[in-house]
């Protein structure tokens, strides 16, 4: 009874009240459906959108096999056939149908305002940018790398679009069009933005750019120098990575090859090619994988074939999503099997094992951030867009290490042996090589100077009985007391050498 009268639930205390709390319960869900659709769909004014990616602010619709034209495209999005996009920077895959996006966005200032259009990819086969302000089509720009007349990216920056935005609502529409993975990493930037992006960029790409070349260089004086194959091999691996970032950050196609937009289609498979399979070279050679896991040189030797065969079938066809389709597959495969390398080689108590697992964890984290980002798996950002070529870095200082590592064990076997072929084992005294390689300078300069020299030889008397008596043991310790004896009384001019025997 205490309970019902107490009940803190106002519909079982009073009947009549609970039809009107569950009407309140659905107005209140429906005001906040409501604002938050609002809220999303609303137009942004110009001076409050940061210097962020503006996917939030975007709407998408990709194309169903029928190309549209801009008034097309505007009926489309009258009707809402654009939906609102999911992510910062919108991601379509690899292969993915021409897309069309909508960016809306209000001028509330009394003047036209500059602002410049960014969209941070290089690798688009076609943008058709439309501005228009109400019904009136303001201007249109054509860009990407399928035709040498098209706007091409800026190097490190992608396409940049300079508009004009006079007062009021301004609507742009994108139309993007690629076979490469599509997104769209979309900025609205002030001068002063773009400028600071500019520097950032230029000052980032001249950094990491010097660094590569100078570790190429670095390493093909040493395989001159040194004629080893482990030193050109990794020469091919950081100049096939070099090009290959070249190739992507807008580098190659705006300075190297403008004119070729046909290259242009197909560099990026053949570039991601040529460097998984000059970093699996080098890691089989560097870990002398023949010799010491001859299945895992095989499997190695395997996938690349695999990969090869691959990327060469799809480029013949004209199959390019085929061909980047499987050179991201081979990249990704690529870093996992360094990783596996490594790590099967630190289980084999190789020395050189540890610097190459910890170089292969940094590239293969790089190397798989970046081409996530880009394709699928991970959100894109301009962190990630970057970590491959860190992640080389990284790897570049820890190979460096390695290679040092493993020449000063190279140099000292060579000493250990140079000393072996001169010193006799048992006293630790010359051999008689050396010894007459030093002793021959002493006895040319006594001669030519006619000064005196000396030469004492000495042998141990019934040596032969000890060993008979004590064992040959116990002779090896008689030889060797003996031998220290005399290396003491020498003076710093004099040569000790076991003759042969137990004759010193």
């Amino acid at each position: 009874m205490l309970r019902t009268m107490f009940s803190l639930n106002p519909s079982c205390a009073y009947p009549h009240l609970r039809g009107s709390a569950a009407i309140c319960r659905w107005l209140a869900v429906a005001f906040l459906l409501a604002f938050a659709v609002m809220a999303r769909g609303s137009t942004p004014n110009l001076d409050d959108l940061s210097n962020d990616t503006l996917g939030r602010w975007l709407s998408v619709m990709p194309e169903n096999g029928v190309i549209l034209d801009i008034d097309e495209a505007r009926r489309m999005q009258a009707m809402g056939a654009f939906q609102a996009a999911t992510s910062t920077v919108p991601k379509f895959g690899i292969g993915a149908p021409p897309l069309w996006v909508h960016l809306q966005v209000n001028n509330t200032a009394r003047i036209t305002t500059e602002r410049r259009l960014q969209l941070e990819v290089s690798w688009l086969d076609r943008i058709d940018v439309y501005h228009l302000h109400g019904h009136e089509l303001l201007e249109r720009w054509r860009a990407g790398d399928r035709e040498p007349n098209l706007q091409h990216p800026l190097p490190g920056l992608g396409y940049v679009f300079d508009l004009l935005l006079p007062p009021g609502v301004n609507d742009l529409y994108l139309r993007i069009e690629t076979l490469d993975p599509l997104l769209v990493p979309l900025r609205l930037l002030d001068e002063l933005s773009a400028e600071t992006l500019q520097r950032q960029y230029d000052y980032g790409y001249g950094l990491f750019y010097g660094f590569l070349l100078a570790l190429i260089a670095y390493n093909a004086m040493l395989c001159v120098g040194l004629r080893e194959r482990g030193y050109l091999d990794y020469v091919l691996y950081l100049g096939s990575f070099l090009l290959l970032h070249v190739a992507y950050s807008g580098h190659g196609y705006s300075s190297l090859w403008p004119q070729h937009s046909l290259a242009q289609q197909y560099v990026f498979p053949l570039l991601m090619l040529a460097f998984g399979c000059s970093g699996l070279r080098f890691a089989s050679g560097f870990l002398e994988l023949r010799l010491h896991a001859p299945n895992t040189h095989r499997i190695i030797h395997a996938l690349m074939a695999l990969a090869i065969f691959g990327i060469t079938l799809a480029t013949a066809a004209g199959r390019q999503q085929h061909a980047v389709l499987v050179a991201f597959l081979f990249v990704l495969a690529f870093s996992l099997a360094k990783v596996w390398i490594g790590v099967s080689t630190v289980q084999h108590g190789r020395d050189a094992g540890w610097y190459f697992l910890s170089a292969a964890v940094a590239a293969m984290a790089g190397v798989a951030t970046t081409a996530l980002a880009v394709w699928h798996g991970l959100p894109y950002s301009a962190p990630a867009f970057h970590a491959a070529g860190w992640g080389i870095v990284i790897e570049g200082i820890l190979f460096a290490l390695a290679l040092a590592y493993r020449m000063r064990q190279y140099q000292q076997a060579r000493q250990q042996a140079e000393a072996l072929a001169r010193i006799d084992p048992l006293t630790g005294l010359l051999n008689r090589r050396a010894f007459i390689e030093q002793a021959m300078p002493l006895w040319n300069n006594a001669r030519r100077n006619d000064r005196p020299l000396a030469v004492l030889m000495t042998d141990i008397d019934h040596f032969k009985e000890v060993n008979d008596t004590y064992g040959h043991a116990v002779g090896d310790e008689v030889l060797t007391a003996i031998s220290r004896l005399l290396a003491d009384a020498c003076r710093g001019s004099d040569v000790a050498a076991r003759w042969g025997g137990e004759e010193n």
